[in-house]
């Protein structure tokens, strides 16, 4: 006796619940009660023969076999999506769509850097981004509203689950400051002078502060801090208008010196910063996700 066939809305109400974490969220989202779905996967647990979930105290947990159905309907559904926006282009093989996610912490200029291959690669590219919190951008990413996501973290052990994360670049970080800064008597110009240097900083609660406190804590050093910026183009905007000192990647050295005359003061050899491409673990990789983890260089 052959088995049914698979039952694509069934599936598609699967989905969504591992994407969810839960049946209420699912039901929210796809505008069905939550019976709906219980039922419907039921059905399709049914029609497999195969348990997808296990009811952990109040939480769904995915199986083994949920695992491995997860992975299939991942690529299902985004091959959906990629040809729905084919079809939806104006002239059909003629252009085509990479969606970025960028994290706020992510120098604009490096963002530019490591994206610029692609499009120059392919001219009739549509490259949408998107800027926002690394937690939002790695959601939306598992919900394949993007195709990837350029960040200054790596991905934690939870996320490690359904994200894969490729290092793209490792850049020494330097000091940098404006030249009507450096003109300006008793400007600091060594490791020594900057206890009491006007010092712009990356918040807290970004990856390059903790690098950079552990930095100042072993040169002994106290600085002024004036000024503490979750995004890294507004802290370089006033640093580069004479607001103070202000850390970034060496690689942008000339870009800066030309946008906003600055000069790199000090290049701090025991600090860098890790860019990285976080993606789906697609089997059927975006053509211009392969292209930029193949060409980025920094």
């Amino acid at each position: 006796m052959s088995k049914p066939e698979l039952n694509y809305k069934h599936l598609h109400y699967f989905w969504t619940v591992a994407k969810e974490g839960g049946v209420a969220r699912a039901a929210e989202r796809l505008g069905v009660s939550p019976q709906t779905i219980s039922g419907q996967l039921s059905k399709l647990e049914r029609d497999i023969g195969r348990t997808l979930f296990n009811q952990v105290g109040r939480r769904l947990e995915l199986t083994e076999a949920g695992r491995e159905a997860l992975r299939y309907a991942d690529e299902i559904f985004l091959l959906g999506e990629r040809l729905r926006e084919a079809l939806d282009e104006p002239a059909l093989g003629q252009a085509s769509r990479l969606t970025v996610g960028i994290a706020d912490s992510v120098p604009k200029l490096v963002a530019y850097q490591l994206l610029a291959p692609v499009v120059e690669a392919a001219p009739q590219l549509r490259l949408v981004c998107h800027e926002g919190e690394f937690d939002e951008l790695t959601s939306a990413l598992s919900r394949h509203k993007l195709d990837i996501v350029l960040s200054d973290r790596d991905l934690g052990q939870a996320q490690q689950r359904r994200l894969v994360a490729r290092r793209l670049a490792t850049c020494p970080i330097g000091i940098y400051a404006a030249r009507s800064l450096l003109a300006k008597p008793g400007a600091a110009r060594s490791i020594a002078e900057f206890s009491h240097a006007p010092m712009l900083l990356p918040s807290k609660r970004t990856s390059m502060r903790a690098r950079l406190d552990a930095w100042m804590e072993a040169e002994g050093l106290r600085p002024n801090v004036v000024g503490e910026f979750d995004d890294s183009a507004l802290l370089t905007t006033f640093g580069g208008n004479g607001a103070g000192y202000f850390p970034a990647a060496t690689v942008l050295t000339e870009m800066l010196s030309r946008q906003y005359d600055t000069e790199l003061v000090i290049e701090l050899s025991d600090v860098s910063e890790g860019y990285y491409a976080i993606s789906l673990p697609s089997r059927l990789p975006n053509l211009h996700v392969a292209r930029l983890l193949q060409s980025a260089s920094l």
